[in-house]
């Protein structure tokens, strides 16, 4: 899609593509935070972005020194294949995990709120530390998604917020006269049964395991063949914990989009035979490698509902998993994935469904 901006043209995609052509990569108040930032910097000043999901700030704001805070393998392949579409060099632009410091001072932040607003602060709190004593942080949001809750958090950083405007729907907050703070570990502690799983703010379901991942968990067995297993789209790790209780001797490996999630299954699962993946897909897995694949695919990403992300996970689970393999999945019954799943594999069961939940068994993946 195309935006104009003081005079520059870009063409900015979303990564990875969809189908639904209705899914714009940026919305109004991207477009506000741009025009306050071309209104109040110049060139010379340092910025510093997160939550920047499909790349649009990162483009339009490439003439300056940017700090880009990436915590998806998505956004950060967004990121990229934006600059190189709109032929931009990388020059000006590092990108920085969640948890990383950022080497300079700078002058601006620019931060997207996200629906977490746990994720909100860690953000905040990361850019906190290297903003100038007299730098300005804008935060933009769609107007029906406030909650009083953004101006808590932001107080405990910043003395000074003001709220702009709405137009078109969307609003910024302007932070100003940074805070000494009093620093705290930005970690959720959840108790589940006799387990405490730890995890970044940031990641999926802080205050307890996810009801569907519970769901799950009381359905399945591990078999004593299956030595190979995947933990696809694995959050803080809580399946593959319990897939080492039940088979220890087993080779796990967790996949996961987010920085954040796999850096929170590396706490739960330090000193295990694990592997930690950050990807959004299984192209690093060769053919016919799983024994087992077990998962609670996303298909909420920020504030839209997107079927297409987990309906291509399937079709990758069925190349990876071996002929005699078993794909088990747990998904919100109004989902209604039967029909998809029996489009790649021969075999597909209800083995536990509740009003809620559906746990799904896959046999006979078909190799296309």
């Amino acid at each position: 899609m195309i935006f104009n901006t003081d005079n520059l043209v870009f063409d900015i995609k979303r990564y990875p593509t969809s189908k639904n052509n209705s899914l714009k990569p940026w919305n109004a108040s991207d477009e506000l935070a741009i025009n306050y930032l071309n209104e109040n910097s110049n060139l010379n000043s340092k910025i510093t972005i997160a939550n920047d999901s499909f790349g649009f700030l990162s483009t339009c704001l490439s003439n300056h020194t940017l700090n880009v805070i990436v915590n998806n393998k998505t956004q950060e392949e967004s990121i990229v294949k934006n600059l190189a579409e709109n032929k931009i060099k990388e020059t000006n632009i590092t990108l920085v995990k969640p948890l990383e410091d950022i080497s300079t001072e700078v002058d601006f932040g620019l931060l997207k709120i996200p629906k977490g607003l746990d994720l909100f602060e860690l953000y905040l709190n990361q850019i906190h530390k290297n903003i100038s004593s007299d730098g300005t942080v804008i935060c933009s949001f769609m107007t029906k998604y406030f909650t009083p809750q953004i101006i808590k958090i932001a107080a405990y950083y910043f003395e000074d917020i003001i709220q702009s405007k709405a137009l078109k729907k969307a609003r910024i907050l302007i932070l100003k006269k940074k805070k000494e703070i009093i620093e705290k570990e930005l970690i959720h502690s959840i108790v589940y049964r006799d387990k405490i799983a730890k995890q970044y703010y940031g990641v999926f379901s802080s205050n307890n395991i996810d009801y569907a991942t519970q769901f799950l968990i009381d359905a399945f067995k591990i078999d004593s063949t299956e030595k190979t297993i995947l933990d696809l789209a694995s959050g803080n790790g809580i399946l593959a914990q319990v897939v080492l209780e039940q088979a220890p001797e087993s080779n796990v490996h967790l996949v996961d989009d987010s920085y954040l999630a796999i850096a929170s299954s590396k706490l739960n699962l330090k000193g295990t035979n694990s592997n930690f993946h950050q990807a959004y897909n299984l192209d690093s897995f060769q053919d016919d490698f799983f024994n087992l694949v077990i998962s609670n695919p996303p298909f909420h990403f920020e504030y839209e509902t997107n079927i297409s992300v987990p309906l291509g996970m399937f079709s990758q689970v069925a190349r990876c998993i071996k002929p005699t393999g078993r794909f088990l999945m747990v998904a919100n019954r109004h989902l209604s994935y039967k029909k998809h799943l029996e489009n790649r594999f021969n075999s597909v069961e209800i083995i536990a469904e509740n009003s809620k939940f559906m746990v799904y068994e896959c046999f006979e993946p078909i190799k296309k």
